[in-house]
């Protein structure tokens, strides 16, 4: 009868909203090739006429992966909590009563194999939330239920957490990561906090606040991720002018039978001549270099589940032409050939914080 009443209080005729979901990542799309271009507009074009639009939405997606289940599980257990607290409807409310348990399943699954370890104590507080609060909404009689879902499960897990993070807390102590501290010991306690009702008060100022405030740097959030998201590979050329031999370090836009056409990291767009072409490595984008050595079995915070479980290729040193520096001969350099990529040299190798 609550539930009836809930979906019969909806806001008719917004479907014109859904119009709105492919918009967002084409503008972000659009504007991460403006900022590569550095607001030059024939730079644009040369990048639009030369990106594939499947690497492109590769971009929009992989940010996806980790925003969409935020999204999800924040709005379920904001929307149930306001209810099972004030028993008023509101479009929060609406929103997650929108959301069907198997939405909620399917987010938290993707949650945990593309979030990073840091993140997934926060994941784990979101679902255990989302769970007891769905159970106590559900069944509002059932005292068993709420107890075993709201009390004990949320306790259980948290010890079980802090027995397998311990690691990886004590390491961040070491470190002085404060941030991964927090983002490790915090959540797993703060789970039981939130499967329960809050004062009545505060409880609509409290929850829509958080999802207002979500809603509003949500955006700004996303768009930074797909402003440092590569979309080119990021290649250096060792070239030779004039007799003597330069690195050219920037993004490989296009390559043909003639020529190399390459974006600086300066914006500045160069055409390479085949006849100049010494050899060409491929490097690390900066953004995977790691900022902390703070790991759980090999397992570093920064990694999610898909990297960790996925093979990897040994560490070797990092190239000297990824730093701006020629090789006196690069066509026995590593027994690698001069004109190919360098799959395995060290420069494309960085990135996986030595495991």
């Amino acid at each position: 009868m609550k539930r009836a009443r809930r979906v019969k209080a909806a806001p008719r005729n917004q479907e014109w909203l859904l119009t709105l979901l492919p918009v967002f990542p084409l503008v972000l799309l659009v504007v991460r090739l403006w900022y590569a271009s550095r607001q030059d507009t024939q730079t644009l074009l040369l990048l639009l006429q030369s990106i594939s639009p499947l690497g492109l939405l590769s971009v929009a997606l992989l940010t996806a992966l980790w925003v969409v289940p935020a999204l999800v599980l924040v709005c379920k257990v904001l929307g149930t909590l306001y209810w099972i607290s004030a028993r008023r409807s509101s479009w929060l409310v609406r929103a997650a009563e929108r959301l069907p348990g198997w939405v909620v399943i399917l987010a938290v699954l993707v949650g945990l194999f593309s979030w990073q370890l840091r993140f997934l104590p926060t994941l784990m507080m979101l679902a255990l939330a989302a769970g007891g609060l769905m159970v106590r909404d559900r069944f509002p009689h059932h005292e068993e239920l709420r107890t075993a879902f709201c009390y004990a499960l949320p306790t259980m897990v948290a010890i079980l957490a802090y027995v397998a993070l311990w690691p990886a807390v004590a390491a961040a102590l070491a470190a002085y990561d404060v941030a991964t501290v927090l983002l490790l010991t915090l959540p797993p306690g703060t789970a039981i906090l939130l499967t329960g009702p809050v004062p009545e008060a505060p409880a609509r100022m409290l929850t829509h606040g958080i999802a207002v405030a979500l809603a509003v740097f949500a955006p700004f959030l996303v768009g930074v991720s797909v402003m440092r998201a590569p979309i080119l590979p990021l290649t250096a050329l060792q070239v030779e002018e004039n007799g003597s031999p330069r690195v050219l370090v920037g993004y490989l836009v296009a390559s043909d039978d003639q020529m190399f056409t390459v974006l600086g990291r300066d914006g500045a767009v160069s055409f390479i001549s085949n006849g100049m072409l010494q050899s060409r490595v491929l490097c690390p984008d900066p953004g995977e270099v790691p900022r902390t050595p703070v790991n759980l079995h090999g397992w570093y915070v920064e990694q999610n589940v898909a990297s960790w479980l996925a093979p990897t290729r040994p560490v070797l040193a990092p190239d000297p032409r990824c730093r701006g520096r020629s090789v006196s001969d690069p066509e026995t350099r590593g027994g690698a050939p001069g004109r190919h990529e360098g799959a395995g040299q060290g420069g494309a190798t960085g990135g996986r914080q030595g495991r």
